[in-house]
């Protein structure tokens, strides 16, 4: 999404990650025009209300363009309007599913810590086509996945005592490291292959 092209023109090349700051500031220029320009004609009332609500939501953070639409369905804007809205917001370059998919995958992985799978279904609720989560998703591979829920684990277990444990104590941290991974979206057998190695270097250490 190139927020510095015309309106109109289509960017070509690798995507830009997405910047919150950067996306503010192309929403304040867009607000600024007219809503007709040289190559643009005047949205009809309706679709300029409709656009402008669309450009309030999009200055808390990119959304996808299902989670626009239904936003502006609350809003009770009708379906037409709700199109014109849309297809003007694209040509000014703030809304690209491609690139909202992608995003949020590298911002859920490095904030949150989720897995692939997680990331998937996060994208389906959010309304992305399959074709843009498998894009979103195709650089994560099992051992990504795996040093990734090391490394969560690590951090946990960072914070706790080192030396061996309990029994019953070994039982309930390895419970609810496992169940941490479970709610990030790691399949059961390799969040406990993880937590059993993670759980004997920290005992160990």
């Amino acid at each position: 999404m190139d927020r510095t092209r015309p309106e109109g023109q289509r960017a070509t090349g690798q995507r830009p990650e997405l910047d919150a700051d950067e996306l503010r500031a192309a929403i304040a220029a867009v607000e600024a025009r007219p809503s007709g320009s040289s190559d643009l004609p005047p949205l009809a009332p309706e679709a300029h209300e409709a656009a402008t609500a669309a450009l309030r939501l999009l200055r808390y953070r990119p959304r996808s363009e299902h989670e626009l639409r239904g936003r502006l369905a609350e809003k009770e804007h009708r379906a037409e309007a709700i199109d014109e809205a849309i297809d003007r917001i694209r040509v000014w370059g703030l809304i690209d599913d491609a690139e909202f998919a992608a995003e949020w995958v590298r911002g859920r992985r490095r904030r949150r810590g989720r897995a692939r799978g997680a990331l998937e279904r996060e994208l389906r609720d959010k309304g992305v086509a399959e074709a843009h989560i498998a894009d979103a998703v195709a650089d994560i591979d099992d051992s990504d996945e795996r040093l990734q829920a090391t490394e969560l684990v690590r951090a946990r277990l960072s914070r706790r005592p080192a030396g061996a444990a309990s029994g019953a104590a070994r039982a309930g941290e390895r419970r609810r490291l496992v169940s941490f991974l479970a709610r990030r979206g790691y399949p059961t057998g390799l969040a406990m292959a993880v937590v059993d190695a993670e759980l004997a270097a920290h005992a160990s250490s």
